[in-house]
């Protein structure tokens, strides 16, 4: 299989949906969900003093801008914070400095907390250079709230932040879970610390919260069956246990990208790697562990290989995501495809090699309130990949 970079994906992603003019996940059961046809417009192509490498996804902040990550570039390549507006354009709110113990190289994306602030991780930075948690204002001050480290055992998360209830956070790091407070001070504590062979290890993917209200997130490799798992337990730690274990094969494996919880009490996802041609696969799961390949991606002209970025619902109901290869051949540059339900999978756009929006494009889409899908390239356009949105006909 072709090597491919390790790239998190982001959590929320349906911002704006509502006022998209969407009302459920899903169209009702049996219902056949038109498919539209889709255009692609470059916003920025990234220059690398701009940021380069972008990760995560992008998000809508309360001020209804889009904000977002590069995990290098910048004044000293070590990311940058933006944010874009139709009025505005593009902007650099921070270039990322591990020298004065900032964040630096975040693999993940920006959140909207309740407080107003977007919160986010970075991979190195801090005291210690072992990762930190940090907050972005409108206004565009960064604070570090947080850092990872000898003192509490944990370092490098990867993964974007999930917020709970009365200022709690709770995320991954490759080795374990742990809940952040964000009173005075900060607190950072392990929650569980997996266990490799029974548990699976390397999380990348943000938590999500699942009908019952424990925490669910996923490992990329290792565990019962080699490939990674699917793992749920509660917000104190307690009951932690394997919902879903992949093997590798014809179920898939590698699981980089966030869940979706759907309105049907299913989660929805994707597998990079494994499936029927090894290329991932788009799969359907259940509370109870019930699991349901919906699509084998096998590349090509007509199909998408490797998925990177989670699942989100468009404004017509029908589940969205990205490809990092596939959409032409023998060469191909990455998709965006478009599926329901029940699987029926259709290539919305085809990135190539020369075009102004880029090449692989990585994490999860975003709805925007006008209904449009936002996402980032990391590849083409100058080299360093663009800012794109896709917009019905």
């Amino acid at each position: 299989m072709t090597s491919h970079p390790s790239l998190p994906s982001r959590r929320r992603v349906l911002m704006g949906l509502a006022a998209a003019g969407g009302s459920t996940l899903f169209g009702l059961p049996g219902t056949a969900l038109a498919a539209p046809a889709w255009r692609s417009e470059t916003l920025r192509a990234f220059t690398g003093t701009d940021g380069s490498r972008a990760v995560g996804g992008l998000v809508f902040g309360p001020d209804g801008l889009l904000y977002g990550v590069h995990a290098m570039g910048g004044e000293r390549g070590l990311g940058t914070l933006f944010r874009w507006s139709t009025e505005g354009g593009y902007e650099v709110l921070h270039h990322l400095d591990y020298a004065t113990d900032e964040p630096a190289e975040p693999e993940s994306g920006l959140i909207v907390g309740q407080d107003g602030l977007l919160w986010g991780t970075s991979l190195f930075g801090g005291a210690q250079f072992a990762g930190t948690i940090y907050t972005l204002s409108t206004d565009a001050a960064m604070t570090v709230r947080g850092e990872f480290g000898q003192l509490n055992g944990m370092r490098m998360p990867q993964a974007a932040l999930l917020e709970g209830s009365a200022g709690q956070f709770y995320g991954t790091t490759a080795e374990s879970v742990f809940r952040f407070s964000s009173g005075a001070g900060g607190q950072l504590k392990q929650l569980h610390r997996f266990k490799p062979k029974t548990d699976g290890a390397s999380s990348r993917a943000p938590l999500i919260f699942g009908p019952d209200g424990k925490l669910y997130g996923s490992n990329m490799m290792r565990g019962p069956k080699g490939q990674g798992t699917i793992f749920r337990l509660n917000t104190d730690g307690s009951a932690f246990e394997v919902v879903k274990a992949f093997d590798g094969k014809t179920d898939g494996g590698d699981v980089r990208a966030p869940l979706l919880l759907a309105a049907d009490g299913h989660f929805y996802g994707c597998t990079t790697s494994g499936g029927a041609w090894d290329r991932g696969v788009v799969f359907k799961l259940s509370a109870s562990g019930q699991y349901t390949v919906l699509h084998h991606f096998a590349g090509g002209d007509n199909d998408g290989a490797y998925p990177d970025g989670g699942l989100i619902t468009g404004p017509d109901g029908a589940l969205y995501g990205t490809t990092l290869e596939g959409g032409s051949s023998p060469q191909s540059y990455g998709t965006v495809f478009r599926i329901t339900p029940r699987g029926r999978l259709r290539l919305i756009h085809r990135f190539t090699e020369n075009g102004a929006d880029g090449s692989t494009p990585t994490g999860s889409l975003c709805v925007g309130p006008d209904g449009q899908l936002y996402g980032t390239t990391q590849s083409g356009a100058q080299g360093l990949g663009a800012l794109y949105r896709l917009s019905m006909r």
